[in-house]
């Protein structure tokens, strides 16, 4: 089958679709992205994943061509295009090919470039939720005051570089502490911490995006097993006192994390209240 994406107002196949090296997304990193998850056709918490890309536009000033249901319309032309109804969504928006040079925007002439692409995706292996993720405390720092921390900026080298040394130890994936030492993610997810009956979630001052899960935890799974959650900043050093902790993003859902820098979270394995929620 010729796989197709979605570039600007129309299907291409792969071969066929071209960006301008020119555009601002390649040469500045000056968009944004989205990543959403297809379930049986449908893209889960679409509503929440577009108010989050227009929130994004406006923190950086780019106005959005395109409405919600055209976004809608074209996403599920990929996904019938590709055959897909069980995948991965990857929504980029660009400020597109500047008229002239530099790094200030010209508004006047704005023209954004648009990509949806598609993918099938079931899911991570069942092992990984049933043993949990280890991690370390990375070096990078997570700038909580910049405007990038509460969006999806194409600009992720900050998560990349993390990741990256995680790898190199060993570990699955890298928590980010923000600038006063508190936890504020880890790569490319949102973390909770288990005390008692109480889910902990580092709040959005603190650096922290604001994921579509880590949403749907707070305000539905959260309290409909009668658990509070609250948004409370997570010093390094309270990782330990924790009963357990989990990881969350649109792919990953609510991920088991066991272990920090070799020490581990809880018992080490994935607790009892992980384990509910993730049902």
């Amino acid at each position: 089958m010729d796989k197709k994406l979605w570039l600007n107002d129309k299907l291409l196949s792969y071969d066929d679709a071209h960006i301008d090296s020119c555009d601002r997304g390649f040469t500045l990193g000056d968009g944004l992205f989205e990543t959403m998850r297809v379930c049986a056709g449908k893209v889960v918490r679409l509503e929440k994943h577009l108010a989050r890309l227009q929130n994004g536009s406006d923190v950086i000033g780019l106005a959005l061509p395109w409405k919600n249901d055209e976004l809608h319309e074209a996403i599920c032309q990929t996904l019938r295009a590709n055959q897909l109804e069980n995948a991965f969504v990857r929504l980029t928006v660009s400020r597109g090919v500047p008229s002239v040079r530099g790094l200030l925007p010209d508004a006047e002439n704005a023209n954004p470039s648009l990509v949806i692409q598609a993918g099938q995706f079931d899911g991570y292996p069942p092992e990984l939720y049933q043993r949990g993720v280890n991690a370390i405390v990375s070096s990078i720092r997570r700038n909580e005051y910049s405007p990038l921390a509460n969006i999806k900026s194409l600009n992720y080298l900050d998560s990349i570089l993390a990741k990256q040394e995680a790898a190199d130890m060993g570990a699955d994936d890298a928590l980010l502490l923000n600038t006063t030492g508190n936890v504020a993610c880890a790569s490319a997810a949102n973390i909770f911490f288990v005390k008692g009956k109480t889910l902990l979630t580092p709040p959005l001052n603190d650096g922290a995006l604001p994921g579509t899960m880590r949403a749907h935890v707070t305000n539905d799974i959260g309290p409909k097993h009668g658990l509070a959650v609250i948004e409370q900043s997570v010093f390094s050093a309270d990782i330990f006192e924790m009963d357990e902790a989990f990881l969350t993003n649109a792919l990953i859902g609510i991920m088991p994390l066991v272990s920090v820098d070799r020490r581990t979270v809880g018992s080490g394995r994935p607790g009892c209240i992980t384990l509910v929620l993730n049902k």
